[in-house]
């Protein structure tokens, strides 16, 4: 497995699964031990606003990075024929890119306590996507949210590749004209 290649194999599609379900319990440890109790609720705020920032960046990356930009367009492409295949974003790059993109430049320009709780929300984020991404193509729907959502990503998967592009949320699919139900 290379730090560039799409195809993770089984081992470091799990690997993967296993870090970004530890990864966002230790950010908010980390943050909330280092932090005093009275910048508690302007680090959730921060931390609610990066969440919702992810999801924001997910519909970006997705409609105009994944189906558009080469090689990310051939890899996604990939995804799409083989839905249930070990890919993905390999860890040791995604935790790169969260460090060097989201978190330092957030604690340089906003401080520890709202620099560090915005990008907490972005992990948290992206971890809630790496888990409902797989959920979406490996679990039955047991609830009627998660039956809507996978619903939606099938869609998108078959035949409207260029509608439904959200996969932790359908609000930005709705606010910019790409939510479909058929």
């Amino acid at each position: 497995m290379s730090l560039l290649s799409f195809k993770l194999g089984k081992v470091a599609y799990t690997v993967d699964l296993a870090v970004y379900l530890v990864a966002p319990f230790l950010a908010v440890a980390s943050l909330f031990y280092f932090s005093e109790k009275r910048e508690a609720i302007p680090i959730l705020a921060a931390a609610l606003l990066g969440f919702v920032g992810w999801t924001l960046l997910e519909y970006i990356l997705h409609r105009f990075v994944l189906h558009h930009l080469s090689p990310f367009k051939e890899w996604h492409g990939e995804h799409h024929h083989n839905p249930t295949e070990a890919m993905g974003t390999p860890t040791l790059l995604s935790l790169l890119l969260i460090v060097g993109i989201i978190f330092l430049p957030s604690v340089y320009l906003a401080g520890w306590q709202i620099g560090g709780g915005f990008a907490m929300g972005l992990l948290l984020g992206y971890s809630i996507y790496t888990w409902l991404h797989h959920g979406e193509h490996h679990w039955r729907g047991h609830n009627k949210w998660f039956r809507n959502l996978k619903r939606a990503h099938a869609i998108h998967h078959y035949g409207h590749n260029e509608h439904n592009f959200g996969v932790v949320t359908s609000f930005w699919d709705r606010v910019f004209g790409t939510y479909t139900r058929k």
